[in-house]
């Protein structure tokens, strides 16, 4: 069976933030994925997504054209700088990576 042609890499994040850091960390992390979209032309997609319903729980969705666009941005100051300031504000931390088939758009 052949491998379905990719059409992106993604990663899915997880965390859960320490209720005392939650803003401090909403905060930190918008403007790492707003850096990410602005700086990174590898970077297309980066989602940040709260639980309803337990608010220290924070998904990231992220998709970037290659696994070196993804590792690129791991070196990025703007990451190591998030990535340093934010060990503290997180309980844990859960890394999924994906390669993306398809992808939908909905028109909105």
């Amino acid at each position: 069976m052949t491998r379905p042609q990719t059409d992106g890499y993604v990663v899915v994040v997880e965390f859960l933030v320490r209720g005392d850091f939650l803003n401090q960390f909403r905060e930190a992390m918008m403007e790492n994925a707003a850096t990410s979209l602005r700086d990174e032309p590898g970077c297309s997609v980066f989602d940040v997504c709260q639980d309803s319903e337990q608010h220290e729980r924070i998904h990231l969705y992220e998709v970037y054209g290659s696994r070196a666009d993804f590792d690129f941005h791991l070196k990025s100051a703007h990451f190591l700088s998030f990535n340093e300031a934010s060990q503290p504000w997180v309980l844990e931390k859960k890394v999924q990576t994906f390669e993306r088939i398809a992808a939908a758009s909905g028109g909105h």
